[in-house]
């Protein structure tokens, strides 16, 4: 069986012990919560990588203070991604060129478990997200249905629907090609998600 990196499983634990304290059994988070850390209980192969900054993280450590001092489990999430963050490569949505400023160098995204990443699999995409105050994440959407677990205030809309706040350590959960953005307020937002691709 593949070795999988402490810190990640670690990071992993914590992320599913988030999603389960706020998912209403049954529901939809709940569901797909189920399918990705069941499939995450067997490790993949490790990829090596080269962890790489950008200039977007000098706002994660106020990011990361904010989570510490919410609920426990949203605390214990930050302080394992903490962790675990030093092996990360840090990286901008692939189109933020085009898109351009503020966005382009206001957002930053991890990802850590997905095709060729530090730990390589197609079934399981996982990452954190990291935006500077005042950036709106563009409206994307995708295949896999999402969870995200909130390490911070912030605002989440899904289509044309009006923005809401799901507060520290709140789950957000995007069925499949729905369109959905994010967008930091005062306080730069950062937010762990998980996809399922199986």
């Amino acid at each position: 069986m593949p070795h999988r990196l402490p810190e990640l499983n670690a990071f992993l634990d914590a992320f599913h012990a988030a999603i389960l304290a706020r998912a209403e059994p049954g529901s939809p988070a709940d569901a797909a919560a189920d399918r990705i850390f069941s499939a995450l209980a067997e490790p993949a192969a490790a990829t090596a990588g080269r962890p790489k900054r950008l200039p977007i993280c000098r706002h994660l450590a106020p990011a990361l203070a904010t989570a510490a001092a919410g609920p426990a489990p949203a605390a214990r999430l930050a302080a394992a991604f903490a962790a675990l963050e030093p092996h990360l490569t840090w990286e901008t949505r692939a189109n933020a060129a085009e898109v351009g400023e503020p966005f382009q160098s206001g957002h930053g995204n991890v990802f850590i478990v997905g095709p060729g990443r530090l730990e390589s699999r197609q079934d399981v995409w996982v990452g954190v997200s990291l935006m500077a105050p005042g950036i709106t994440y563009v409206d994307h959407h995708h295949a896999p249905e999402e969870v995200y677990a909130a390490l911070s205030p912030g605002g989440w809309r899904q289509g044309a629907g009006p923005w809401h706040e799901p507060g520290l350590g709140g789950l957000i959960y995007n069925p499949p090609n729905i369109v959905h953005a994010m967008q930091s307020g005062d306080a730069p937002l950062l937010a762990a998600w998980c996809l399922w691709a199986g």
